[in-house]
């Protein structure tokens, strides 16, 4: 089969790759489409960061929608041929935080296309349980969003979002977008975007943002006073991963708020815990999704979300550097979400 191989920081390859044989517990995927998240950028561009050395050749990707193509031994509830999507972690059940139900926290969690192969080819392996049906009226490409708003859905838990709280999300790309969305879902009142790039900021205005703050026109923090009576919002939402961000969002919010640090960091982040303790701020991290891939699907379905706007092209798999990787790497104004058609 044909597959997307990552060997090295810009060393991407379109390849042969042996097809995977079914394990129990298993369900071999066709897929149809596969998402280039905002991690397989930095590993192509900066990595290894999540994919351990001496890894590679490794498949990349772990966004997608397809088909079942097999079913393994033990697995209830699915059937050849249906149309599914999913998302990445792998987990053991056994450990203290599994017995929880915190599964996002596994001790001994894996991950699609960072610790395992990933969706980037004709045919991938994915547990049951990271595995979800796609109703009739949710598209493949809205299937193969499920993921990045899964991600989102989770932060904005970890943020205890409820109806009428302000949020001030920090970051342009597709999670921070995916928050924009996950925001007025869970009932904000106004959204923030604290944006760099103003392609995206213009994106997100028409996604239902109260208002996008340019990082280049001042301020960020000066600027979202200057629309909130001075207050700052109920929770931020981090989707940078810079050392200077996670300070930046705590001061985004006002007294007794929230700020969720999403982003993958490549250097450690800088706090002024004085911003912190005379204000009772709180600062969380928020780790993948629990059963957001489930809740995900679920408000595309009600029509209550739509992820799709983020999707800016749909490239074939052979295209993937030029047309994928290297064009979001080139043109963050104009591209989100590049979609790699597979079959």
């Amino acid at each position: 089969m044909k597959a997307l191989r990552w060997y090295a920081s810009k060393d991407v390859r379109y390849e042969d790759a042996p097809e995977p044989s079914l394990c129990p517990g298993m369900l071999k995927i066709k897929v149809t489409l596969a998402g280039i998240c905002g991690t397989d950028l930095k590993e192509y561009t900066s990595g290894p960061i999540l994919i351990p050395l001496g890894k590679a050749p490794l498949t990349m990707g772990h966004e997608f929608a397809g088909t079942v193509a097999e079913v393994g031994k033990g697995v209830k509830g699915f059937k050849v041929g249906d149309r599914v999507s999913g998302v990445g972690y792998y987990y053991c059940g056994d450990c203290y935080v599994c017995k929880k139900g915190l599964y996002n926290l596994c001790v001994n969690q894996g991950f699609t296309g960072l610790l395992t192969d990933g969706c980037m080819a004709e045919y991938f392996l994915i547990p049951d349980y990271a595995c979800y049906k796609l109703p009739d009226n949710v598209s493949d490409e809205q299937g193969s969003l499920v993921e990045p708003l899964a991600v989102a859905l989770h932060a904005i838990g970890q943020a205890r979002v409820k109806p009428g709280d302000t949020v001030a999300v920090l970051g342009d790309g597709a999670i921070g977008l995916c928050s924009v969305l996950a925001a007025k879902v869970a009932g904000a009142s106004a959204v923030y975007l604290i944006a760099k790039h103003k392609g995206r900021g213009r994106l997100a205005a028409r996604m239902g943002a109260a208002a996008v703050i340019y990082t280049s026109e001042g301020d960020p923090v000066k600027q979202l006073q200057a629309m909130t009576d001075g207050i700052g919002t109920n929770a931020s939402i981090e989707c940078v991963g810079r050392p200077e961000t996670p300070q930046l969002a705590i001061e985004l919010t006002q007294r007794g708020g929230i700020a969720v640090i999403v982003g993958i960091f490549e250097k450690p982040g800088i706090i002024d815990f004085s911003t912190m303790t005379f204000t009772e701020r709180t600062i969380v991290g928020s780790s993948i999704y629990i059963h957001e891939g489930k809740s995900a699907i679920e408000l595309m379905a009600e029509k209550r979300i739509d992820p799709s706007p983020l999707i800016s092209s749909i490239v074939p798999l052979k295209d993937a550097v030029k047309k994928g990787f290297q064009a979001l790497t080139d043109n963050k104004d104009d591209n989100v979400k590049v979609l790699l058609r597979v079959s």
